[in-house]
């Protein structure tokens, strides 16, 4: 029963997310689910300037869950890490031993900047936490000439998945301020993200479609 409480929870935040993100936040990411566990690409938008001035900075603070972060090469601006020192070593894949993990990512001087009536995608890949149905928040401030935008506001309680009253919580954060900080949701991975993660069932599963799809494209050419 508490399973499907949660379950229950989940989609109706889902719903909501739907019908308001474009909306509840200037800056926003355009997936908002993410699945838990895997490697995912997330597109932070930026959809204005500040008060009809370009964008000519833009600054994300990746969440302490988030161990692994690489960001996306792009010619049109300069890109700069912030690192973050952890507590205790850890080793990554490949055996390397990691110290300190990106805090966060800024890109700036553009070699145009993003217009006031323009939006601009900057994407950044994250290795996503393993657990299912939490919420990571990534804060982000527009710099422009003169002044700043900053999406950095957070709820005034702690929201969990679990609470069935979480969507009426959910919307009270993100109305009771101007710029709400954006975030992803985790959702249960229907399986590991690479083949070789696979179990046998998934990997039966799984080619005969990977085969319908390299023959639907081959009769295409």
């Amino acid at each position: 029963m508490k399973n499907l409480r949660k379950s229950t929870a989940a989609l109706t935040v889902g719903a909501l997310l739907t019908s308001v993100s474009p909306v509840w936040s200037h800056n926003f990411v355009q997936e908002i689910e993410v699945p838990a566990g895997h490697k995912h690409d997330i597109n932070l938008l930026v959809t204005h300037g500040c008060k009809g001035q370009p964008v000519q900075e833009v600054r994300v603070q990746i969440p302490p869950e988030v161990e692994s972060t690489r960001v996306h090469h792009t010619h049109d601006w300069d890109i700069e890490t912030i690192m973050r020192p952890l507590d205790e070593p850890r080793t990554g894949e490949g055996g390397i031993v990691i110290t300190e993990v990106v805090d966060q990512i800024i890109w700036k001087n553009p070699k145009e900047a993003m217009p006031d009536n323009m939006y601009e995608a900057f994407r950044f890949r994250i290795s996503v936490p393993k657990e299912p149905n939490k919420i990571l928040y990534f804060k982000s401030i527009n710099i422009c000439a003169e002044g700043q935008e900053a999406y950095v506001d957070m709820p005034e309680e702690p929201l969990d998945l679990a609470d069935p009253d979480v969507k009426e919580k959910m919307w009270k954060f993100l109305t009771a301020t101007a710029t709400p900080s954006t975030f992803v949701v985790t959702r249960p991975a229907a399986k590991k993200q690479y083949p070789w993660e696979w179990s046998l069932d998934q990997m039966v599963m799984e080619v005969p479609e990977v085969l319908e799809d390299q023959a639907a494209m081959s009769g295409a050419q």
